[in-house]
């Protein structure tokens, strides 16, 4: 075979292989540049949410609350829970993916990159889970504090005792 023709089946080789490189290449940067939107995606949303119960429980500090309850059928403490615990699933979720990008066969750069947006979602969402803990507490604390004691006042211990013992 003349050497034009062996230079010729050997580029398409080559030709092939910066193909399917480049494709891979694409796909692992959209995969990249994914990770780190979906990242500063949960960063947001957490300090955004964090902005509006800090503007809530100031607004709470500044009035005291009002002579209401503000909960008073405990909506807000069972969504909060709700809301506290998947804070906590996602939390763990970014710092699992943390681990797996550290472990990936990807570039320091964009390792470091992905890394740097989910250190920072997970910031934003301790901060958000706090914020969320501090709001529940303060509603509670409040709406506790307007209920009016039911039951018999005692005057020492000994009555309290026995009537403890009676029950």
């Amino acid at each position: 075979m003349p050497a034009v023709q062996q230079s010729v089946e050997d580029l398409e080789v080559i030709y092939d292989k910066v193909q399917a490189d480049s494709r891979f290449s694409l796909y692992y940067l959209r995969e990249v540049d994914a990770a780190i939107e979906a990242a500063a995606g949960v960063r947001n949303d957490a300090q955004t949410a964090e902005r509006a119960i800090k503007q809530f429980l100031a607004q709470l500090a500044e009035t005291g609350g009002g002579e209401k309850p503000i909960d008073p059928a405990d909506r807000l403490a069972t969504i909060s829970a709700a809301a506290e615990a998947a804070v906590k699933k996602t939390i763990r979720v970014l710092q699992g993916y943390e681990g797996a990008w550290k472990g990936a066969s990807i570039s320091t750069e964009h390792a470091e990159e992905v890394s740097e947006g989910n250190r920072e979602a997970i910031i934003a969402l301790q901060n958000l889970h706090d914020s969320m803990v501090d709001l529940r507490w303060a509603v509670t604390e409040h709406d506790a504090d307007l209920e009016v004691p039911e039951g018999e006042a005692f005057d020492n211990v000994e009555d309290l005792v026995a009537d403890l013992s009676s029950r």
